[in-house]
């Protein structure tokens, strides 16, 4: 059982929230405050913060919503030597608890992924850009919201821990050309939003020791989110969007991480998916590497110049870093297919659901029914 000790007395939102939220193999034994002498609020036990550096406790967690107040406090409780690894801001509260938004995936795998014949592994793209119930076997959709390799791959090493594979003959890897770049573990902005909170369950958090507020966030998620989640219990749901993307053509400027190259991240990334695509094939499941559509004619200059260099670095991983990999796996380049259909797309990068629609009926004929009929015939000479 670990200790707690609330710090902030007037924080009555932020304390009813901590306490009904806390897992149970934490407990709070007491409150303490800079401005009161005891618990005006519950006559709890109280400890002035100067006793504070002396109490056997795992975590004092500051209760406050505003980064300067909870940066004072922070700053005033090492002044009275208490450690830094102890004090945690309570950051899944602060963002009007953005890990409410987001699917217990995990859970969600148990519960559904029975029976199916195919898994849809990537990010928000195959999330919206494919209608899985349009698809011509049944699919399990493994992918959410900026969801990168390293856990998509988790996913899949979790599936076969638990022997969930029994029957899969088809993956359909559905992943932008700036893939290799990405780690979501090292984005403050997963955090923020988050979408990383989506695979709790696994309670791996990668390289969350690189980012600012990292610490504060995993310790929120082991602390709170058990009970966040199980509460909100937010049930997958199939995009339906009639917006069309607005953006005049030549005007739109692509994310940051498409101008950027992370080359640890991508070295790491090209022996992740080495691993993948091994774990797949030595699992009897064929893999398809789909490059989903982009509205390219909204693209200015300097976005399609990063556009077509990611593209070419993207290449050389598949043709070139793994050549052992590359005749095992089918690559389906998208990418330009609606790259003039304006009425097709919610936005720069996401189709909407006429979108959707058109895509699944392309992925059903080129992807899924050849390779399940090369799959059979491979099985039944």
């Amino acid at each position: 059982m670990k200790k707690v000790i609330l710090y902030g007395v007037g924080s009555v939102e932020l304390r009813r929230d901590a306490e009904y939220f806390m897992d149970d193999e934490y407990e709070i034994v007491g409150y303490s405050d800079s401005h009161y002498s005891y618990d005006s609020l519950d006559g709890a036990a109280f400890y002035p913060p100067e006793a504070l550096c002396h109490q056997p406790v795992d975590y004092v967690v500051l209760l406050a919503f505003q980064e300067s107040v909870l940066t004072q406090m922070r700053e005033y409780l090492l002044s009275l030597n208490v450690r830094s690894e102890k004090i945690i801001a309570p950051t899944i509260f602060l963002h009007r608890n953005a890990e409410k938004y987001q699917l217990d995936l995990i859970q969600d795998i148990c519960l559904n992924c029975h029976g199916i014949q195919g898994l849809i592994f990537g990010l928000s793209y195959s999330q919206g850009d494919i209608c899985i119930r349009s698809l011509e076997i049944p699919f399990y959709d493994c992918s959410w919201s900026s969801l990168d390799l390293y856990y998509n791959y988790r996913i899949f090493q979790y599936m076969e821990e638990h022997q969930m594979l029994t029957g899969v003959k088809l993956a359909l890897l559905v992943f932008p050309y700036n893939y290799f770049d990405y780690d979501m573990s090292l984005s403050p902005r997963q955090y923020e939003n988050g979408r990383i909170f989506s695979t709790w369950r696994l309670d791996d958090w990668h390289h969350y020791e690189q980012v600012p507020a990292g610490r504060d966030y995993v310790a929120n998620y082991r602390m709170f989110g058990k009970k966040v989640s199980s509460f909100y219990h937010l049930s997958r749901y199939e995009m339906q969007n009639r917006d069309i993307c607005q953006t005049e053509e030549g005007t739109a400027k692509l994310e940051n991480l498409w101008f950027h190259s992370h080359t640890k991240t991508v070295h790491e990334n090209i022996e992740l998916f080495s691993v993948f695509l091994r774990g797949l094939i030595k699992n009897g499941i064929a893999p398809a590497l789909i490059v989903p559509p982009f509205f390219l004619k909204a693209l200015d200059m300097e976005s399609k110049a990063a556009y077509y260099k990611k593209k070419y670095e993207f290449y050389q991983i598949i043709q070139h870093i793994l050549p052992e990999i590359s005749d095992q796996i089918r690559v389906f380049d998208y990418a330009g297919v609606f790259a003039d259909r304006r009425e097709l797309f919610m936005d720069l990068i996401h189709l909407n659901t006429a979108g959707a629609e058109a895509f699944t009926q392309i992925v059903n004929r080129d992807v899924v029914s050849a390779m399940i009929y090369s799959h059979n015939s491979t099985m039944n000479p």
